[in-house]
């Protein structure tokens, strides 16, 4: 098998799939390509440069909505779209957190954001936290979504309990996920 990056993305993702985060070392996905471990540094300088190129990878998944007049309606878009993509391979978010969003893809989400913030009315000044406030509430509701979603109905009731009667532990988790969004939306217009 020639060595090359998509085959190390895909062999990574294997593993991630297949075994998690915690699997997925340069020996182990050596292993999976059937190569020595050595080898691969020929091809990727170190575990981050993996991450960087799985997290790329994921991110070409998502597909940038087509341009609207409403900026909050874009950023919702997008916004499903990221969690979407994200739910769809194991341990995605913890390779986004310890990755740098400096390749294309990545870019090329992160401008359509910065520019669908700005025509929100963020200033230029506010623009990158911004982003990051948006970015950091779609991978921690992920994972948090991700940890939640193995529990039964009667266990979610029991955890809501915790916290009083008064509370319930919804898990329609993309009407959560909205509710969340519209609050930092609403946030973000009143900057």
């Amino acid at each position: 098998m020639a060595i090359t990056k998509e085959a190390i993305v895909q062999a990574s993702l294997d593993i991630l799939n297949r075994e998690g985060i915690s699997a997925l070392s340069m020996r182990a996905l050596a292993k999976e390509l059937d190569i020595k471990a050595a080898s691969l540094y020929w091809h990727i300088k170190d575990k981050r440069a993996l991450y960087d190129l799985i997290a790329e990878h994921i991110n070409q998944e998502i597909v940038l909505p087509d341009p609207i007049e409403d900026p909050k309606e874009a950023i919702i878009i997008l916004a499903l779209e990221f969690r979407r993509v994200l739910m769809n391979t194991r341990d995605a978010v913890e390779i986004f957190s310890q990755s740098f969003p400096g390749t294309p893809s990545r870019l090329e989400t992160i401008k359509f954001l910065l520019a669908e913030l700005t025509k929100l009315g963020v200033s230029k000044e506010n623009c990158l936290t911004a982003g990051n406030l948006v970015n950091n509430y779609i991978t921690s509701f992920v994972a948090d979504e991700l940890r939640a979603s193995h529990i039964s109905a009667e266990e979610a009731q029991q955890f809501g309990q915790l916290f009083g009667e008064e509370y319930e532990f919804n898990m329609e988790f993309e009407k959560q996920f909205l509710y969340g969004l519209r609050v930092i939306m609403a946030g973000l217009i009143s900057e």
